[in-house]
């Protein structure tokens, strides 16, 4: 089977009714998150500002985007778990919303970013190829010159039963040719009001979850020696 996931970033965008920022409030929200949430540096933007700390070592950043109709967060290799990145999430959305006036979010999309290892592969392409696609090399000759597996989709869409929709990616890691990237975004579009804002911390967590618990599980079951 698969190695345990490690997850390398995580993103949320949550949607809100059109407003024009006074620089004044988005000077009092970069106030409140850097004292709070670890953030630094301020930048104007157009229709807002970005707000962002750089990991001294290596390339890991957090970033806090306001814009007139949506507020985004990144933790990009930092190595904040889904948890800590839900509540992180949770504190910066009150502050914002409280202070920008924004009194409902429309939707949110999630996503959730892991890399993970087949064991019995000595790379993510062959895993690709000859464990889940079960294409011999002989299979390839039409194409008339070498040819590297690199990923594939999956759709989830709402139902009544499971009103989230999720897209996968599943591709190999560019940085580390043995692992696999996989991705799930998954796009939530029951409105959250400003006093539960909770509802934006679960939603992060079944999307991690149906990476974890689904989509890893799914790929562990080609990952197996062939007979």
């Amino acid at each position: 089977m698969l190695s345990e996931p490690r997850t390398i970033s995580l993103l949320t965008e949550v949607v809100h009714l059109p407003v024009v920022h006074a620089p004044e409030r988005l000077r009092e929200v970069y106030a409140e998150v850097c004292r709070t949430c670890g953030y630094e540096n301020f930048l104007r933007v157009q229709g807002g500002a970005r707000i962002e700390r750089r990991e001294q070592e290596g390339e890991g950043f957090s970033q806090l985007a306001l814009l007139n109709d949506r507020i985004q967060l990144t933790e990009d290799h930092t190595g904040i778990s889904v948890d800590q990145f839900g509540k992180k999430a949770v504190a910066v959305l009150d502050a914002a919303m409280r202070t920008l006036g924004i009194p409902i979010l429309l939707g949110q999309q999630a996503t959730v970013r892991a890399t993970s290892a087949p064991n019995s592969f000595k790379s993510a392409a062959e895993f690709l190829a000859r464990g889940v696609f079960k294409v011999c090399p002989e299979d390839l000759e039409p194409l008339g010159r070498p040819t590297s597996f690199f990923g594939f989709r999956l759709a989830f869409p709402a139902t009544n039963q499971h009103p989230q929709g999720y897209n996968v990616r599943v591709e190999c890691y560019v940085r580390d040719g043995r692992s696999l990237y996989i991705e799930n975004a998954g796009t939530f579009k029951a409105p959250v009001q400003a006093g539960n804002l909770e509802q934006v911390e679960q939603n992060l967590q079944m999307t991690s979850d149906f990476l974890v618990d689904s989509v890893v599980k799914f790929l562990s079951a080609y990952d197996k020696k062939e007979a």
